[in-house]
């Protein structure tokens, strides 16, 4: 992979926008073409810039091709010559920039010939999607993202790589607009048409019921009865949408059918963004992107709907505060900025892939054991995890897990992590993995939860470290023992001991700094237990090199939690052999304050 790697966005307009703002200045056509994109990204509709400029912002050189703005497409051909060769326009701008990555922001570009057009001229194809699903073959694409969590898994299931990233909000937008008071009482900003399904009868009961003002398009197109058209103030794309957004004191958001029942569409986070209160329809999901109640307000009907906004007019002081907090939960979650970030760390690890030699047959993960006289354990056994020579025998096996994920069969040791986790992480919150090795679940996590995060990872091992630094630039790693961790009382909300308790004699100091360390969560990943035997010790080779091992009685454990204030909240045993009283479990505890 290049130092600085580069991708090149295939971006897309709504023609009645590009014909307005042509319509608007005669002359735009006449300028360059990169004078002419310039405008057009100015005005911030859609993508516009947003994501190519925070892409650069992570030291990647990125740009734009606006596939249907037929204007500037001639204007390139005019200053490059002519397409050469006969080519399609964006196809010979592909070609021009030859990116490590492709970005299609519409999947339906991806026809069989357009892809072997651009193939030959790009490393990695990825795609994003918040619509319904075009009839084009998903199998071109290397990895999509989708703010959609069952498309998602739709993908995941037929073997495709496949990140879920919630939509955002650009904070230059504030910057551009001009001071205005909020004069709107009640705004709809967005498509209205009988084509948005379920959402016309709605919008056509706010319309009977509340003092509702209209923009967007579609409104041709609605019967002469309806109520929506004597509210209808006309169309709003771009800076005049968010101007309109920002004069607004409530606004009302509702999504398209093929969103089934998941909150994803961008005016969740244009409506926030601006500072209105934004009354949304309610969504499985939708409290993992912001507090219902004190960031949004939700509906779960257009009469519940109709008597929230009554109720907020009423109390324009608690509009208010909702609406602030929104805002800052936007500002500080929602934006551009920390998603370019997230996508960069994606694609670099894409990319890594490709670069990659083909890795070395694994060695043995733990052979040979031998039980240990009396429990006696030589040091060297100890410290024979900082040898240099295990990081690269792990990771031939990692590379070949991580490759079989995104290929939609993950271990099962991933797998009951994610289950172990999932019901209590939630987005945003903080993470420290002890005995974090190379840092491969930093990750795992972030592609099977399908959460951002904030990861850490701790390792004994300078060489593990100094591979997951090297590996996982955006995450922050340290070395250090987990019988001693260097962080203060109840700094991470969820702390995982990353199957490195059975290898520390000391495994009762780990599990109080494990315990104080956290606020919330304590998970003993992947723990070797006995139902009857007491704790024992073992030697074996480890990645060939000569180590310990134990393995616990199971009630002990439980029990020195329960002295460091944690109590068992689950327990995943994901292999047993009760004839051999042997088992492999996975431990949720809270820790009780």
């Amino acid at each position: 992979m290049a130092d600085v790697p580069s991708c090149l966005f295939l971006n897309v307009c709504y023609p009645a926008f590009v014909a307005d703002l042509y319509r608007r200045d005669p002359r735009l056509a006449g300028r360059s073409a990169t004078e002419q994109q310039a405008a057009i990204e100015a005005t911030g509709f859609g993508d516009a810039d947003f994501y190519s400029h925070h892409l650069q912002a992570q030291g990647w050189a990125a740009a734009n091709v606006l596939v249907n703005a037929a204007p500037v497409l001639a204007a390139w051909t005019r200053e490059n010559g002519g397409a050469a060769a006969g080519l399609d326009p964006v196809v010979a701008q592909v070609r021009a920039a030859r990116p490590d990555v492709l970005y299609l922001q519409d999947l339906s570009l991806a026809s069989d010939g357009f892809v072997a057009a651009v193939r030959p001229y790009v490393r990695l194809i990825a795609g994003q999607i918040a619509s319904p699903l075009p009839a084009v073959n998903l199998r071109h694409f290397d990895v999509l993202f989708s703010s959609f969590p069952h498309f998602v898994a739709r993908f995941r299931a037929a073997g495709i790589a496949a990140h879920y990233q919630p939509l955002a909000f650009d904070a230059r937008v504030l910057a551009r607009l001009a001071p205005a008071p909020r004069d709107i009482a009640l705004s709809f900003v967005g498509g209205i048409s009988p084509a948005h399904g379920r959402g016309l009868p709605f919008l056509e009961h706010l319309a009977r019921h509340t003092p509702i003002e209209f923009w967007g398009y579609g409104a041709q197109t609605l019967a002469p009865e309806s109520p929506i058209r004597a509210r209808h103030r006309g169309e709003a794309w771009g800076q005049d949408m968010f101007g309109l957004l920002a004069r607004s004191r409530i606004t009302v958001n509702r999504h398209i059918d093929v969103a089934e029942n998941h909150a994803n569409n961008m005016r969740l986070f244009e409506a926030t963004g601006c500072g209105a209160l934004l009354v949304t329809d309610y969504r499985d999901n939708l409290a993992e992107l912001f507090e219902i109640g004190r960031e949004v307000v939700a509906y779960r009907s257009a009469e519940e709907c109709a008597e929230l906004v009554g109720h907020y007019r009423a109390h324009p002081d608690q509009a208010a505060a909702i609406a602030g907090a929104g805002q800052a939960r936007t500002l500080r979650e929602h934006s551009y900025a920390a998603n370019m970030a997230e996508t960069a760390a994606i694609l670099r690890q894409h990319l890594r892939r490709l670069d990659a030699a083909p890795a070395p047959a694994p060695v043995g993960v733990s052979t040979g054991y031998r039980p240990l006289p009396d429990g006696a354990v030589d040091p060297a056994l100890v410290d024979a995890w900082r040898s240099p020579e295990i990081p690269p025998r792990q990771w031939a096996l990692v590379s070949s897990q991580l490759a079989a994920m995104y290929r939609g069969d993950p271990t099962l040791e991933f797998t009951v992590l994610r289950q172990a986790l999932a019901p209590f992480v939630r987005r945003g919150q903080s993470l420290l993995e002890v005995g974090c090795s190379s840092g491969y679940y930093s990750e795992v996590l972030q592609y099977l939860l399908a959460r951002r995060l904030a990861y850490t990872g701790v390792d004994y091992s300078a060489a593990m470290i100094e591979m997951a630094r090297e590996r996982y630039p955006q995450a922050g790693f340290e070395v250090a023992d987990g019988a001693a961790l260097p962080f203060a009382d109840a700094s991470f909300d969820t702390v995982v001991s990353g199957c490195v308790l059975l290898h520390t004699p000391d495994w009762e100091a780990q599990l109080a700094e494990a315990a104080r360390v956290t606020r919330d969560l304590i998970v003993l990943h992947r723990t070797p237990v006995s139902r009857l035997a007491p704790t024992r010790r073992f030697s074996k080779f480890a990645y060939g090199v000569a180590t310990v091992e134990l393995r616990f009685n199971e009630n002990e454990l439980v029990a020195k939690m329960l002295r460091h204030g944690a109590v068992l909240a689950a327990a995943l045993a994901y292999r047993s052999d009760p004839a051999a009283d042997a088992f492999e479990v996975s431990y949720v505890f809270r820790r009780q304050r």
